[in-house]
C-alpha cells in the first residue's frame, strides 16, 4: 500500500464496510483503491490472535501461555491463510461452473475481511470471563454468532461480485464446503479401515 493512500485512511473503510455493509466493501475490493489483498491478511491474524487470547482467558494459566501467544499464534494462523486459499479457490472453482468469471483475487480479501465479525468475541465475553458466568457456554454462543455473521458478510460479497441473488451466491458458498465435508469424512473412514486392517 502507498504511503499516500495510508495517510487519506482510505483503507480504514474496508474494516468498517466489512462490518456495515458487505456489499460495500466488495465493490471497493473490486475498485482496489487501494488494493486491500495484503492489507486484508492482518484481519485473520488479528483473529486468530484474539482467539489464542480467549481460550487461554478460560483455562488455567501456566508457564506455557506464552508458547501459545507465539508458536501457537503463529500455527493457527498458517492454517487459516491456507485454508483461506483453498476454500477461495474452491468456491471460485464452484462459480465458473455456473459461467460466471474467476475472481479469485477479489474473493481471498473478501473471506478475509469476514473474519471481523470474531475480533468481537474477546470483548464480548471479558466480563463473563472476569466474572466466572458460564463463560464457555457464552463462548460457544458468541462464536456460533460470529460463525453465521461471516457466512451472511462472505454470501453477499459473492451476491455483489457477481451480480446474482442472494440464494445462487449462498449455494456457491456452500457447495465448496459439502465437498470438502465428503471428502474428509471419505478420508477418515480410509483411514480408520487401514489402521483397522493393519491391526487385524
Amino acid at each position: 500500500m502507498r504511503l499516500e493512500n495510508f495517510k487519506t485512511l482510505t483503507w480504514a473503510d474496508f474494516f468498517l464496510y466489512s462490518i456495515i455493509d458487505p456489499r460495500a466493501l466488495m465493490r471497493r475490493i473490486i475498485q482496489r483503491e487501494p488494493d486491500p489483498f495484503w492489507l486484508s491478511f492482518v484481519v485473520p491474524a488479528a483473529s486468530a490472535l484474539f482467539s489464542m487470547l480467549t481460550l487461554s482467558l478460560m483455562g488455567r494459566q501456566s508457564s506455557f501461555f506464552y508458547h501459545k501467544m507465539s508458536y501457537g499464534w503463529i500455527f493457527v494462523f498458517m492454517v487459516t491463510i491456507v485454508l483461506v486459499f483453498v476454500y477461495s479457490s474452491m468456491v471460485d472453482a464452484v462459480a465458473q461452473a455456473y459461467g460466471l468469471g474467476g475472481r479469485v483475487k477479489h474473493l481471498i480479501p473478501l473471506i478475509n475481511f469476514s473474519f471481523m465479525p470474531q475480533l468481537f468475541i474477546l470483548p464480548a465475553l471479558y466480563p463473563f470471563i472476569v466474572g466466572n458466568f458460564a463463560p464457555f457456554f457464552f463462548y460457544v454462543a458468541a462464536s456460533i454468532a460470529a460463525f453465521i455473521w461471516r457466512i451472511l458478510i462472505v454470501v453477499q460479497g459473492i451476491s455483489e461480485m457477481h451480480s446474482i441473488d442472494f440464494g445462487r451466491a449462498l449455494v456457491i458458498f456452500i457447495l465448496p464446503a459439502v465437498a470438502l465435508f465428503v471428502s474428509l469424512f471419505l478420508a477418515l473412514i480410509m483411514l480408520v479401515t487401514m489402521i483397522v486392517s493393519f491391526l487385524s
